[in-house]
């Protein structure tokens, strides 16, 4: 059964989640055997990792505790280099009545959005899901009142500064998400 286990977490690159053992009792046993001799750490309910693969960057580790969840604010624009602001706390967005138990550690703050404002412009990246430039932009300005002004101004301007941005996809953006007046008000203050 060991060796089953073993070929289980080789196949999931050394994640596992409980549903993987589709009711072998057997496999679930020998899980909670290894994680007894510390072979396996639990990372949150659900979530086990075998110690003797590499530990994924923390950006993947909290795809697979948060699936179907996309980085966003705060934690797109570092990934994007559009503010100098370093948060505390991933931001994730997530299906509207997405039912999500967090963990301890690390600190996750989950955005619900309806089906268009999660889709439009997330990307798919090595391991996780963000929204791309554009979409972090258009964020930013959605989200003016609760980031700050001083912020939002950050990421505009330094979007701007990008050589590989787009304004026509942030304009285009901008009009899916009902906030093409206020972005044009940024833009011709700042351009």
């Amino acid at each position: 059964m060991e060796t089953a286990l073993s070929a289980l977490f080789q196949q999931n690159g050394g994640y596992l989640r409980t549903k993987d053992f589709k009711g072998n009792r057997q496999l679930f046993n020998c899980l909670n055997h290894w994680l007894k001799t510390g072979q396996v750490e639990k990372i949150k309910a659900g979530l086990y990792r075998d110690v003797h693969f590499p530990q994924k960057p923390e950006w993947e580790e909290i795809a697979l505790i948060i699936p179907g969840g996309v980085f966003c604010l705060f934690s797109a624009w570092q990934l994007h280099n559009l503010s100098t602001h370093v948060s505390s706390v991933f931001h994730l967005a997530v299906p509207h009545k997405a039912k999500i138990t967090l963990p301890e550690y690390p600190p996750v703050k989950l955005y619900h959005w309806t089906q268009i404002f999660l889709e439009i412009g997330m990307e798919k990246k090595e391991g996780f899901s963000v929204y791309d430039k554009e979409k972090s932009v258009c964020d930013a300005i959605r989200f003016r009142n609760k980031v700050g002004l001083d912020i939002t101004g950050e990421v505009v301007k330094n979007y701007l500064k990008q050589k590989d941005r787009n304004l026509d996809k942030l304009l285009h953006y901008a009009g899916l998400l009902k906030v093409e007046k206020q972005l044009n008000q940024y833009l011709s203050v700042l351009i």
